[in-house]
């Protein structure tokens, strides 16, 4: 109701605000998984001219934090062909890659670590840190060694602090639960000659 009731207020907000307040009607809607397009078609991209991409990205976002532990293949199926189409737009992309998480969250879906991995390697760092935070949502708690390997290479190879600190709570993720399992990789980053990952 609140939301309904300050529709001027989300309307005045701009930029990364907008794309948070369009973002929170995800949390407000978690697990309306069967009305998630129909409450947030206001915002998704639909071809529109001159729409705020905050806002779709946003969209984006609000998507994944509906359908969050709720495995929906057609919403995963849209933003991933939403992620591929936004090529070129960070704010598109970073909602896209955080619904892609959430909505992914701990399956350990190849084909979604791939699309995530894909925008990380762009080194853009607004986008490539919503990359590195969905690929460590996905595979959390899978302890997969190739995800591992993939996201500490790239935190020594890039020079963005904010994707270095995203690889680095996406290596916390995917060693989630997983106890002494997850020692050897603690070690390793603790002994890290960036203070970042340590």
């Amino acid at each position: 109701s609140f939301l309904r009731k300050n529709l001027e207020w989300l309307a005045k907000s701009n930029h990364w605000a907008k794309f948070t307040a369009t973002a929170s009607l995800g949390v407000v809607h978690k697990g309306q998984v069967a009305e998630s397009k129909n409450i947030l078609s206001t915002y998704l991209p639909n071809g529109t001219p001159g729409r705020s991409p905050y806002s779709e990205g946003g969209a984006f976002y609000a998507l994944g934090l509906i359908h969050a532990n709720h495995q929906h293949a057609p919403t995963e199926e849209y933003l991933l062909e939403s992620l591929s189409t936004s090529q070129g737009n960070e704010v598109l992309q970073v909602g896209a890659c955080l619904g892609l998480g959430l909505t992914g969250l701990a399956t350990a879906n190849p084909a979604v670590y791939e699309a995530l991995r894909n925008v990380l390697y762009l080194d853009s760092a607004v986008a490539g840190e919503a990359a590195a935070y969905g690929m460590g949502l996905v595979m959390a708690g899978s302890g997969q060694t190739a995800a591992v390997k993939d996201l500490l290479a790239y935190a020594h190879e890039t020079q963005h602090e904010k994707i270095v600190r995203a690889c680095s709570v996406a290596l916390a993720l995917i060693v989630f639960e997983l106890e002494q399992e997850a020692d050897l990789l603690i070690a390793q980053m603790v002994n890290d000659a960036d203070a970042i990952i340590r």
